[in-house]
């Protein structure tokens, strides 16, 4: 064997393996328990324990509705972007005795639209209705008796805007 070799079987030293067993053995459980300790030391554990400082939460969990800062209408963002939140209440537009809704879905399938990005809900509504509240009330005006409410379906796949009064289609028109 080459002494020079870095490394070297163990020496062995121990024939029958016993100190390796001792070193590994469990202590012995302690004989008797001795008096129970004073509250002086009962006191000082506390005081250690007051040295760990407490943990520093990294988020805080908030359960319920969240009350944000309500703008009122018309009133830009601040930060000068859009507001792209969903929208969760209709938008409605006179125009010749009929009052024309869009509902939430129905806004949110102008998004579809070209030129829709970066557009809030309610800028894309106002301006559907801007350039087709004339054209819509003057297809059904023969046809439903005013005033009436007018549900506008819009379906931007194919480009048509359908009028519904109550559960029926009245008119529709491409746009």
């Amino acid at each position: 064997m080459n002494t020079d070799d870095p490394i070297l079987p163990p020496k062995d030293d121990d024939p029958d393996g016993l100190a390796e067993l001792e070193a590994v053995a469990p202590e012995p459980p302690a004989a008797a328990p001795g008096p129970e300790p004073e509250a002086e030391d009962l006191a000082s554990d506390l005081e250690d324990d007051d040295l760990v400082p407490e943990p520093v939460p990294v988020a805080e969990a908030v359960t319920g509705t969240v009350k944000e800062p309500v703008r009122p209408a018309g009133v830009p963002n601040p930060k000068g972007r859009p507001d792209l939140k969903d929208r969760r209440e209709p938008l409605y537009r006179d125009c010749k005795g009929y009052r024309l809704r869009l509902d939430p879905p129905d806004l949110a399938r102008l998004r579809e639209l070209a030129g829709a990005r970066g557009k809030s809900d309610d800028e894309l509504g106002e301006a559907f209705f801007d350039g087709q509240a004339e054209r819509l009330a003057a297809s059904i005006l023969d046809d439903v008796p005013t005033p009436s409410e007018i549900r506008v379906v819009v379906d931007p796949y194919s480009r048509q805007a359908f009028l519904a009064l109550e559960n029926r289609i009245r008119g529709i028109l491409s746009f």
